[in-house]
């Protein structure tokens, strides 16, 4: 078993060719290098070195063959050091994230693309799927950090909210109430809904229906897997639908009419979550990333061609792509 120090002091020595410079360079006594190299000769069973005289050094075959592959063995030492420091400080390894169902919508990618860059030595595995299975998935230990669309209610779970999201009427073409700058919730508490299943994301859910209808249940009609397939719906003309801003302005369809709320605005929630007894240092760092860069979740708005939508001024927009 070759003693890694010792390898270190033979290729100092081997490329000096030279005790005296060698010893030196290493900060050691010439005899201490002397001894060191008589002790890795013993290691190996091979004498590596001829001519310990005033004129210099001398490798072996042995010897010459022995640098060749120290130096590999050397590089790939402080290589593997560096990298278990990297890992130490949470800059190298890996971390499992799941988006949310919205991410793309929302700017969730975003947040992941600036911690590559800060982290790129950590590899990052992606899932997506609605709120209530990234905290299963998180629970299960498939993912170690999550996005969803509430804070976590269950006591595996940490999460902290990161921005919210106004929640937008989206109108079939022709609606009585596309024709209103914005409109009120009572407005909207007796028009046939198109939703998606509660299963998906219950506490999102319980939110957006709370804060339109309040105590008053929803009359919904139908119930869509996704939001392309609730807008889908809404396009036919029989019910409305009432989603985040942004993922209406990516979703809706030519024609259809998409009305903000009177104030109070309702909102949603974008939340990054983890588990609580499980939190590595790799997490910590892309949970100190998400949250100095949560004003990309928050970023400006664009008008779809052919929508008709409502600025902040109250001002109708249609047709054109805006800011």
């Amino acid at each position: 078993m070759m003693n890694l120090r010792r390898l270190k002091y033979f290729v100092v020595l081997a490329k000096e060719l030279h005790f005296g410079r060698a010893a030196e360079s290493l900060g050691i006594t010439q005899s201490a290098l002397s001894q060191q190299v008589k002790a890795l000769e013993k290691d190996v069973g091979v004498d590596l070195i001829t001519g310990r005289g005033a004129k210099g050094a001398e490798l072996t075959e042995a010897g010459r063959e022995l640098v060749e592959g120290a130096d590999r063995i050397l590089s790939l030492c402080d290589d593997l050091t560096a990298r278990l420091q990297e890992v130490a400080t949470g800059r190298a390894g890996s971390i499992g994230l799941a988006y949310s169902l919205s991410g793309a919508s929302l700017g969730q990618q975003d947040i992941v693309e600036e911690f590559r860059k800060r982290f790129p030595a950590v590899r990052v595995e992606t899932d997506s799927g609605c709120s209530a299975r990234n905290i299963e998935m998180l629970r299960d230990g498939r993912v170690d950090v999550a996005f969803i669309r509430q804070e976590a209610s269950c006591p595996e779970v940490d999460s902290f909210v990161l921005a919210e999201e106004e929640l937008v009427a989206v109108l079939p073409s022709g609606h009585r109430l596309a024709s209103s700058l914005r409109i009120t919730r009572e407005q909207l508490r007796e028009e046939p809904l198109v939703m998606w299943p509660r299963k998906l994301a219950p506490e999102l859910y319980d939110r957006i229906v709370g804060q339109v209808w309040g105590e008053v249940s929803p009359h919904i009609v139908q119930e869509e897997p996704d939001y392309e397939s609730v807008c889908a719906f809404v396009e036919r003309g029989t019910a409305v639908a009432v989603m985040d801003r942004r993922v209406a302005e990516r979703f809706v369809r030519h024609g259809m009419a998409v009305r903000r709320f009177t104030g109070p605005v309702p909102v949603t929630k974008i939340a990054v979550a983890w588990r609580r007894a499980t939190r590595s240092l790799v997490v910590d760092n892309f949970l100190t990333v998400a949250r100095s860069n949560s004003h990309q979740l928050v970023g400006s708005h664009r008008t779809p061609r052919g929508v008709q939508y409502t600025d902040l001024a109250g001002v109708e927009l249609s047709g054109t792509a805006t800011a």
